[in-house]
């Protein structure tokens, strides 16, 4: 088993040889020793540790702070706790202010404070080893991105180009079924890619920084409804926008959790003679709960439970159009904004999509509507 390689720094020998006594008690760690901020730096560049424990003044040379400030500047991170005998609340403040991942009191009782320092210790390696690999899966992420931009994408396009070539330059000289094969080829060649982007899409979702500000749902609404190339204009198109709706949240985000929402209600309402749609908000047991609702093909909401599981669809997509992808990038953003998103439908009767933001994701009240 690998053991947790642990740095134990400290200007008294006793300290550093009963500390490690105690500390490798469990076996799951592994104790090196320094006897002065200076010499565990060296140490730290050539040798790997998991933990820095490191006292909180060591005179006359580098102290934790010191430490500290030297580690970010060489760019290292590693977790460090202030071990120290100083029981002022300034001291702590001042080591978690400089970047300190805990601060703890030396104790009279040594198997009392070592046992506390093992927790820490263990803590810190899993949560260290969790945020490895948290990266390792954001790069993973990174690299599908590149590949289906880029790698998957290009013999789609191919395709496209050299069906677009015999559409056009020798579509007199080819039979009328030779003309239909190739337009079914550039309708699935587009489709793919639209299979594409939307996964890109769900990927970026997922990963790009929060960029919270005041945003006015309304104003977007407003706006994508005017943008959207749907049969959802002229005289059989009514729309009611309750005026400023504002949240917290990421404008870019939220912003595509409209257009995928709005762009869905009208599709699926372009059957409809006369086409409805409505946003606004409810206070409910003292939440905000937006919701977007239109009067179109609607469906059995029992049967409702993969509905936003990327590819899961209730209508063929001769019917509607769609990759299927949609309500999993809704559900994706609502999420990143520690919100709830739900459905309520019937068939023929509408369809209505509740979300919350900012709430810790409590999911729909007992009454959402």
């Amino acid at each position: 088993m690998n053991k947790i390689p642990v740095l134990l720094i400290d200007d008294d020998k006793d300290f550093l040889q009963i500390g490690k006594e105690f500390l490798e008690d469990d076996k799951s760690i592994r104790v090196e020793t320094s006897l002065s901020a200076e010499d565990a730096l060296k140490k730290i560049t050539v040798q790997p540790f998991d933990v820095i424990i490191c006292d909180y003044r060591m005179p006359p040379g580098m102290d934790s702070t010191g430490l500290l400030k030297a580690l970010k500047a060489k760019g290292i991170d590693i977790p460090l706790i202030v071990f120290s005998g100083f029981a002022r609340e300034e001291h702590a403040s001042e080591s978690l202010k400089n970047g300190a991942a805990f601060y703890c009191q030396k104790s009279s009782r040594p198997e009392v404070q070592y046992a506390e320092l093992k927790n820490l210790i263990q803590h810190l390696h899993r949560c260290r080893h969790a945020e490895q690999a948290l990266a390792v899966t954001q790069k993973e992420f990174e690299l599908f991105s590149y590949s289906v931009s880029h790698d998957l994408r290009a013999p789609l396009r191919i395709i496209d180009g050299y069906c677009k070539i015999l559409a056009d330059k020798y579509s007199a000289s080819l039979p009328a079924d030779a003309q239909q094969h190739i337009s079914r080829l550039r309708a699935s060649s587009a489709r793919m890619d639209a299979y594409f982007e939307d996964l890109l899409q769900l990927s970026r979702a997922g990963r790009l920084p929060l960029k919270k500000e005041q945003v006015n749902l309304s104003a977007l609404a407003t706006s994508i409804l005017q943008g959207l190339p749907h049969p959802a204009t002229g005289l059989k198109f009514t729309q009611d926008i309750e005026k400023d709706v504002i949240v917290n949240g990421d404008r870019a985000l939220m912003e595509r959790a409209m257009q995928q929402i709005l762009d869905n209600s009208c599709k699926y309402s372009k059957n409809r003679p006369q086409i409805r749609i409505e946003f606004g908000r409810k206070l409910i047991e003292g939440r905000q709960i937006c919701f977007v609702k239109d009067n179109g093909e609607g469906f059995d909401a029992t049967n409702a439970k993969d509905l936003f599981t990327p590819f899961h669809r209730f209508h063929p997509e001769s019917q509607f159009p769609g990759t299927g992808i949609g309500l999993a990038l809704v559900q994706k953003i609502i999420h990143r904004h520690e919100g709830s998103v739900w459905l309520e439908s019937t068939v023929n009767g509408g369809t209505t999509l509740f979300f919350t933001l900012n709430d810790g994701g409590l999911g729909p009240p007992k009454r959402p509507g």
